[in-house]
């Protein structure tokens, strides 16, 4: 069954660009991929096989042909007899998530004794008609709102933009299924650099809570097992989703792909009677910051606030969604069709104003 949530893919890189046009002429070796790709001629036959390989992992759109040579995977193998295909085709298995976790571990085992880190890639998508780059396919238009999965995602970080060089420290992902929340998982994270103090004091994460946790990269495995599969909510998606983006691709060399929605672009068309439709003004309209506030002292105590944890916020805006999700069905809004004609449809124009392309630094509270 093809998926309709968030997926990964293999990270573009300039030597796969490179690679993939020099192979639109026709398959050839490694040696000679290595000398025009990476443009480093001269080096050895077991170096480049290497290389080549590292460049191509995970990528269906590569393939060998049966004389050893490299060519793109929607060409026909010059060198291959033509024979009856086999019934089944080994293109159509991709090893499972938890597969690859043990191919990781094997593969740090031997890097480790290499004094190398490890890098292995997730699983690539298995489809032969589909190609690799494409978009992740949505929800079906007729597939109704109840029907689907959502994982609602929060993160708390050092500042404003993951391209100025911040990080996460802190990030939840609650699975929301069948009009339900199933799932929460939730994580301190070592950002590997300092925490600025008006941070601190906005989410109360302090250096002391994060120099012991692990960083993105290690809870990486997880994250994208909490994701896949499912739309990806936020309030403020963009701003969750740069993100977690970011920390996958550097993490992990994936991209993620695929549904979003935001419950901010959501509260606007379904709330305008509230004076604002941040979090904390959806949330106590609905009564979820008492949920959240509950979920979250229960499991955290009283040291630090709800609001601004990842784990509260996440919480909280997945118990919006719901409420939301219900306001919609009385307006007759029950389907993934109704809700992306709602939130994109319209003839109002919106004044757009010019702001600045370089990232602002965050000095105040835009969620509260």
């Amino acid at each position: 069954m093809a998926s309709h949530g968030i997926q990964t893919r293999p990270e573009d890189t300039l030597l796969a660009e490179r690679a993939r046009d020099f192979l639109a002429g026709g398959p050839t070796d490694s040696v000679t991929l290595v000398r025009h790709v990476v443009q480093q001629p001269g080096t050895p036959p077991a170096v480049a096989e290497r290389m080549v390989e590292q460049i191509f992992a995970g990528r269906t759109e590569f393939a060998r042909c049966a004389d050893g040579r490299w060519r793109l995977a929607a060409q026909p193998d010059p060198s291959r007899v033509e024979e009856p295909s086999p019934a089944v085709s080994p293109l159509a298995r991709v090893p499972t998530f938890d597969e690859w976790r043990a191919q990781r571990a094997a593969a740090g085992a031997e890097q480790r004794a290499r004094g190398a880190a490890p890098r292995v890639a997730p699983p690539a998508p298995a489809s032969r008609s589909l190609a690799p780059l494409a978009p992740a396919a949505g929800p079906a238009p007729d597939a109704s709102l109840h029907s689907l999965s959502y994982v609602v995602v929060d993160v708390e970080t050092t500042g404003g933009s993951p391209h100025a060089g911040h990080r996460i420290t802190e990030i939840a992902a609650v699975v929301v299924r069948d009009g339900e929340v199933r799932d929460v998982y939730e994580t301190l994270v070592n950002p590997q650099r300092p925490i600025p103090p008006m941070i601190m004091k906005l989410t109360g994460i302090t250096m002391e809570m994060v120099r012991g946790k692990q960083p993105f990269r290690d809870i990486c495995p997880r994250i994208l097992e909490a994701v896949t599969g499912h739309v990806f909510v936020a309030h403020n998606v963009n701003f969750d989703w740069r993100f977690v983006t970011a920390e996958v691709a550097r993490a992990s060399g994936q991209q993620l792909d695929g549904p979003r929605l935001c419950t901010v672009r959501l509260a606007r068309k379904l709330l305008p009677q509230l004076r604002s439709r941040s979090l904390g003004f959806v949330a106590d309209h609905y009564g979820a910051d008492e949920f959240a506030r509950d979920y979250f002292e229960r499991r955290h105590g009283r040291d630090r606030p709800w609001r601004h944890s990842a784990a509260g916020d996440a919480v909280a805006t997945a118990h919006c969604m719901l409420r939301l999700f219900r306001d919609a069905a009385d307006r007759g809004i029950v389907t993934w069709g109704d809700l992306d004609a709602l939130l994109n449809g319209g003839t109002a124009s919106r004044r757009r104003k010019k702001r600045s392309a370089l990232p602002l630094p965050v000095d105040r509270d835009t969620t509260a």
